[in-house]
């Protein structure tokens, strides 16, 4: 399965994973894959969500059992532990490599273009205007685009992990991006302009059929405010406004080492921190992936609880989930004087 969640992160940029932790359902997992949604303009359809989901169970005969979970998947916005008729149902979030897709080539799209690829963003530019879309000009973009703002879907790949920043040479150009990508899947979509021009392309929208809902989605005027006015200050604003989006929900931590290990066909233990309190080493979400070879890659924090989860693999047949105490008495006690508790997933891959 992790190959399947793995792909999916490739393709799309975001996934999602839920396994019981407990009850009658205990091991049971899923995959919630986002489906791209474009619709039309003015379809009529503009108030539904802009991505749907295809539900991927690990067994086939699992799908009616998780069809009544996915309101709950769904909704479940970050990588916790959460609860489920009672019992544990832990949720991951995933999410890698974002994209920063910049429209228009302006003073103000050089220094966003830099932040965004220094804080980890596969930067694409678009612009109308050939020469302002040069390796001159954006010397770190991993992609320019010169063409007509109206036909950016010939352009821009549609891509659930992608955070878009209007900044065209005029409202024109920023209503025609703005109609389009509306209609596709995203993480975040901001515009700048003056509150006056926001609110002018806010009124002429509704009248042409989008929604207060679709348009309450827009950070317009882009950023947060800072006082700024040089482009430098003005694309600090606007990544902190991203960053801001981008951390709201706490994700999976995506090891590529532990990736490209599942997805180099190797055999092993996959083993993940599902829920942790007190002075525990890493945070939810964190893998290992230990080969019966005894070669190991990634960690769940070294120290004792690794140790024992590391010699635990080796009596794993399919799936368990243990709890750890770190203290020194108790049931589960590892003998630790640290205090915290760590409950632990381990499945064969």
């Amino acid at each position: 399965m992790y190959n399947k969640i793995y792909q999916i992160l490739d393709e799309k940029g975001r996934a999602k994973t839920g396994i019981f932790l407990d009850g009658p359902y205990m091991g049971k997992k899923c995959i919630l894959k986002p489906e791209t949604v474009i619709r039309e303009e003015n379809c009529g359809e503009a108030a539904e969500k802009k991505s749907g989901v295809q539900l991927i169970p690990e067994k086939t005969e699992d799908a009616s059992i998780w069809d009544n979970y996915l309101n709950i998947l769904s909704e479940t916005k970050e990588t916790k532990v959460t609860e489920a008729d009672g019992h544990r149902l832990f949720v991951e979030d995933y999410r890698k490599n974002p994209r920063l897709v910049i429209f228009g080539g302006g003073h103000v799209s050089q220094p966003t273009a830099h932040l965004g690829k220094m804080l980890g963003f596969h930067v694409t530019i678009m612009d109308d205007r050939e020469y302002f879309v040069t390796k001159e000009r954006f010397p770190e973009a991993d992609q320019l685009v010169y063409g007509d703002f109206k036909e950016l879907d010939k352009y821009i790949t549609p891509y659930d992990n992608t955070y878009y920043v209007i900044l065209t040479r005029g409202h024109i150009g920023d209503a025609d991006c703005l109609r389009r990508l509306l209609h596709r899947p995203y993480e975040y979509l901001g515009m700048i302009g003056s509150k006056n021009k926001v609110r002018i392309t806010r009124e002429n929208l509704l009248k042409e059929g989008y929604t207060l809902e679709q348009l309450d989605e827009v950070h317009a005027p882009i950023g947060i405010p800072l006082g700024g006015q040089l482009p430098e200050e003005i694309a600090v604003s606007i990544m902190a406004e991203i960053i801001k989006v981008k951390n709201q929900h706490y994700s999976a931590y995506c090891d590529e080492k532990v990736e490209a290990a599942v997805l180099e066909g190797r055999h092993g233990v996959m083993v993940t921190i599902a829920e942790k309190s007190g002075s525990s080493p890493r945070g939810v979400g964190s893998k290992m992936f230990v080969e019966p070879s005894g070669h190991i890659t990634g960690s769940i924090g070294g120290g004792k609880v690794e140790y024992e989860a590391i010699n635990h693999c080796k009596e794993v047949k399919e799936k368990e989930v243990k709890h750890y105490v770190l203290t020194a008495d108790g049931q589960d006690s590892l003998g630790m004087i640290c205090g915290g508790q760590v409950t632990v997933v381990f499945e064969r891959v």
